[in-house]
This record gives C-alpha cells, structure tokens and sequence, in this order.
C-alpha cells in the first residue's frame, strides 16, 4: 500500500517484523491545501478570512509552544510519542502560498498528460485557480508566486 501518516505508522506498528517499508515522497514536500469553489470565495469572504485568521493563530501557537502544539496534535490523533517523534521533526506548520506547490502541481500535470490519465494535452494556468487576497490580508508576505 502506498499511504501517508498516520496510517503508514499504524500499519507498520500492526504488522511488525513482517512489513517492508521505502518511503515513496522521500525528499518531496507534502502539502496540505484548502480549496473551494470559486462561488464559495465571491460570496463567503468573511468565514474564509476567519478560516485562514484561525490558521495563522495555530501557526503562531505553534511557534510559541512546541512542545504544547506537539501534545495537542499527538492528543488528535491519538497516536504515541513514538510516531510523533517519528514525523513532527518533518513538520513545518507554516501558512504559505509558495511557488512550490505550482511546481509540484505542474509536475503532476505533466505526469497525468504524459501517462494519457488526462485528456489534457497542455499544462493548465494553475494561477487562474488560486485565491491569494485573503490570505494576504491576514498574513502579508505569505504568497510567494511568480505571477
């Protein structure tokens, strides 16, 4: 199976000896992105804006207390201190828009083209997708994309 944490670490635990485990995203970075129709982003700018607002109080909780952030993300997922000592030094909890997430999307586009899952035959203008005002209201300098 190909999968992420937690569950990765929970099948390894379950199987023991007898799992085999490669990492397969060794040396990519995960993302975790919120996303929502373009309707949604016209006509609810006040719930998105204390969406992201929310997240950047994590962020800067996170920051000011590790060690409380660890406890209460361990506490959710209801996992040990080995798994969390296993991936929290391969977090970054930071609310970004980075350049990185396009490339990584390009790539995975090319991917699907390249290997006929698509019937796209050129790359979309991932920037005709993504909103940035709002998070740059409550986090200026967070958006790092090459317009």
């Amino acid at each position: 199976m190909s999968t992420w944490d937690p569950y990765a670490y929970s099948t390894e635990k379950s199987l023991g000896d007898s799992a085999l485990v490669w990492p397969d995203q060794k040396g990519r970075l995960m993302y975790w992105i919120a996303i929502c129709r373009e309707d949604y982003v016209t006509t609810n700018q006040t719930q998105l804006h204390a969406f992201l607002n929310s997240l950047q109080q994590a962020e800067k909780f996170a920051v000011n207390h590790p060690a409380e952030a660890r406890a209460i993300v361990q506490k959710r997922l209801r996992t040990d201190d080995a798994y969390i000592g296993r991936v929290w030094p391969y977090t970054q909890l930071s609310l970004t828009l980075d350049q990185s997430l396009v490339l990584a999307m390009e790539d995975e586009a090319r991917w699907m083209i390249a290997n006929n899952l698509t019937n796209a035959t050129a790359l979309p203008d991932f920037g005709d997708y993504i909103y940035t005002d709002i998070l740059e209201t409550v986090k200026p300098g967070s958006v790092n994309i090459i317009g």
